[in-house]
């Protein structure tokens, strides 16, 4: 019984901080509420053809602020910031999901998995510390 209980304990620990359980770039209606309503996320513009795009790296940090990232299709990389308690970023685009990553142990950073879902441009913005990061899925 004893293992039982703990067993239960957690499992809730390790989804009690998954909030909803979509994504933080997942489409929201215009209620807020996650869905297959109508999206108010809009594609982000194309990229200014000035600049040249990178291939993403296996992480992105505040560090990153300003860059534009090739990242293809099917892909993941990682976003981490060194605030455990800093806001969800904002997502602007389709074309990548930003899933929180849950650190079952204290490790003094936050992190997020992005993942290349479709074609197309998405801006990821985060707030304290800001940074602002381009990624294009051919």
């Amino acid at each position: 019984m004893t293992r039982s209980v703990r067993l239960l304990a957690a499992a809730v620990i390790l989804l009690g901080g998954c909030g909803s359980g979509e994504p933080a770039g997942a489409p929201t209606t215009a209620g807020g509420s996650t869905g297959g309503g109508g999206s108010t996320h809009s594609t982000a513009s194309a990229p200014s053809p000035s600049r040249t795009a990178e291939p993403v790296p296996t992480r992105l940090t505040p560090e990153d602020d300003g860059g534009l990232f090739t990242m293809p299709d099917g892909t993941t990389t990682t976003l981490r910031v060194t605030d455990p308690t800093a806001p969800d970023p904002t997502v602007v685009g389709a074309s990548v999901l930003v899933v929180p990553v849950l650190n079952v142990t204290d490790s003094g950073v936050r992190e997020w998995e992005l993942r290349a879902v479709a074609p197309g441009t998405t801006t990821v913005t985060g707030h304290d510390p800001d940074y602002t990061l381009t990624i294009t899925v051919p």
